[in-house]
């Protein structure tokens, strides 16, 4: 996704992050000293990655994962940890946070390795250590009811990061202002000509370069997952990022992309990605049994055209 910006331009702060970019927009009316804004959304950048990071040997996700049985967490883990397992629970495990271990088997989630598809055995074994009922968070202390358990926050951290640099932005008294970390975007007040914000949403088409629509939107966060921007071809098949917990395999649904809003961006992010895993018509009906959350879906028909579906409330 992208926030389509004024001829008058509003204040940019931008950088990367989570081995992507971020850009932060925010009224140009605003009296702010950006130097500061940048120096302190820069540092808590910097700690949430050092927190979440799986490609990072000395993060704190990464020494539970790999070193130790129990560890006592940070807040941020215990608040990422209860969204996370929140949203598995409303989906019925089609987001599900302990699969590093087949993501990595599949090679997406490993920097030292390529994608590969691994057999059924090596899919079924790895099965047997995924699942929130492999872990349990008993008051601080993070303990493994599967020793083999590994989890991975990526398919919410740039979401919860998002809302995190939005809160950081309020306690400097902003309220006008649009926060995107890698296509993650969440919205407040209006830009510097009293308007709305314009959000792009990526055509599936050229890989996400074009633009299938365009709203307008405040106080209200948006987040996309697709199966276009990350997969790799086997044998004639190509196979996405997107892994069903329930089947360890990669997702293979005629649905290309789902765009979600909802009232933070780490829900919004969680749930696009447990609707890749659900289906388009399994999606779309999951999305309209919950109140405040609506979703914008593509797929792929038979003969090659892009259909949209839309919830029952997506009125932007």
């Amino acid at each position: 996704m992208f926030a389509c910006r004024s001829i008058e331009k509003d204040v940019l702060i931008s950088g990367t992050t989570m081995g992507t970019t971020y850009s932060i927009l925010i009224n140009s009316k605003t009296n702010i000293k950006q130097e500061y804004i940048k120096a302190s959304i820069d540092s808590l950048l910097f700690e949430i990655n050092n927190k979440f990071s799986t490609y990072i040997d000395t993060s704190e996700i990464s020494i539970f994962n790999n070193h130790l049985d129990s560890m006592k967490v940070s807040d941020d883990f215990i608040n990422l940890f209860n969204i996370s397992s929140n949203i598995s629970k409303l989906s019925n495990g089609s987001f599900d946070f302990t699969i590093l271990n087949i993501v990595e088997l599949w090679g997406f989630g490993k920097k030292d390795k390529s994608p590969d598809v691994p057999n059924d055995l090596e899919i079924k074994h790895q099965l047997n250590f995924t699942g929130i009922d492999k872990i349990k968070l008993d008051k601080r202390t993070l303990k493994k009811i599967n020793k083999n358990v590994k989890i991975d926050f990526s398919a919410i951290a740039k979401g919860w990061a998002v809302d995190q640099v939005a809160l950081l932005i309020e306690d400097r008294s902003i309220k006008n202002y649009m926060v995107e970390i890698g296509g993650e975007i969440t919205t407040s007040g209006t830009n510097h000509l009293g308007e709305l914000w314009s959000i792009g949403i990526a055509s599936p088409n050229k890989n996400g370069k074009e633009l299938i629509a365009s709203i307008k939107i405040s106080n209200i966060s948006i987040a996309t997952s697709g199966t276009y921007n990350n997969s790799f071809l086997y044998k004639g098949d190509r196979y996405s990022h997107l892994i069903d917990p329930i089947t360890g395999y990669p997702i293979k649904h005629d649905i290309i992309s789902a765009t979600i809003l909802a009232n933070n961006c780490a829900d919004a992010d969680a749930i696009a990605t447990a609707v890749m895993v659900k289906g388009y018509d399994a999606g779309l009906y999951w999305i309209d049994s919950m109140p405040d959350v609506e979703c914008l879906l593509i797929k792929k028909n038979k003969n090659g055209e892009y259909i949209q579906g839309r919830s029952a409330g997506f009125n932007y």
